[in-house]
């Protein structure tokens, strides 16, 4: 276990002046974005390969023979759709928090806490 001690409260202590974490670039925010983008996309593509899956699996039950492949294939992308729709639900959440932190001074690395 590390050395580094905390007060009452659970926050750590201010670092020595010349110790100080530095901040994250604009291209740390810029990357999160360009993910949260990308898994934005990925969902739409998602259900629109889901809803294709229910199609076929429909005309397949139609026809009479039931094939067991048409079935899984659907479950696959509902499986993803499953995960990447509870990411995009818990973001304004995960968000709406880091907020209230940085508001209230306990993000060491916000401009109040540093003063």
């Amino acid at each position: 276990m590390s050395g580094a001690r905390y007060f009452r409260n659970g926050q750590a202590p201010l670092p020595a002046v010349g110790e100080r974490e530095a901040k994250p670039g604009p291209g740390e925010k810029e990357n999160a974005v360009n993910t949260n983008r990308w898994i934005r996309q990925f969902h739409r593509w998602l259900s629109i390969t889901f809803t294709l899956c229910v199609i076929a699996n429909f005309v397949v039950l139609g026809k009479g023979a039931i094939a067991t492949w048409v079935g899984v294939a659907t479950l696959i992308p509902l499986a993803l759709l499953l995960l990447t729709g509870l990411y995009l639900f818990a973001l304004p959440y995960l968000g709406k928090s880091r907020g209230r932190r940085e508001a209230a001074g306990e993000n060491p690395q916000s401009p109040a806490f540093m003063e």
